[in-house]
């Protein structure tokens, strides 16, 4: 069997990646356009996401008119892989967020308290599921991962009052 026999399926394989990757590109560029003109960001965003969907979707589309649809087994497989791969992708973020889950539970950080975390002193002005915004006294900003916060040292500069009785 020559190599022509694979042509088919690598010209598809080229054209989905062409696809995708210009629905990326098309999306950068739709992002600074709406940007340039004050759209606010979350419209930005939403264009962004929507444009690289249309691009993956067309994408999927391309490879779907020349390989056909998956069998059961091979989607179960697929899915398998890229559940692997985006949870190898994300292990850091879904560690902050859980991270940040347990902060925000354990009530140890409030917005305007002041902290101070490996040398950085500052307040709080911002708590996410992600990072946490430190206005430092330079008035900088300085962003901690929330995986930082609890694995510690973390001293809360001003939550002795709100705290005091309880420990």
């Amino acid at each position: 069997m020559s190599w022509s026999a694979y042509l088919p399926g690598i010209e598809a394989i080229v054209v989905a990646a062409v696809l995708a990757v210009g629905g990326y590109v098309l999306a950068g560029r739709a992002a600074r356009w709406f940007r340039e003109r004050g759209a606010p960001p979350a419209a930005v965003r939403g264009a962004r996401i929507a444009i690289s969907l249309v691009g993956l979707l067309l994408a999927g589309a391309a490879l779907f008119v020349v390989f056909g649809p998956l069998t059961v087994a091979s989607g179960l497989t697929l899915s398998a892989i890229v559940g692997l791969a985006i949870s190898l992708a994300l292990q850091t973020t879904i560690g902050n967020v859980i991270a940040g889950f347990m902060l925000l539970r354990d009530g140890v950080l409030r917005l305007d308290d002041v902290i101070l975390i490996g040398g950085t002193r500052g307040k709080v002005v911002r708590l996410g599921l992600v990072t946490t915004w430190l206005r430092l006294e330079d008035g900088s900003l300085a962003t901690v991962s929330n995986s930082n916060l609890l694995s510690g040292p973390l001293v809360n500069k001003s939550a002795g009052d709100r705290l005091k009785g309880e420990y």
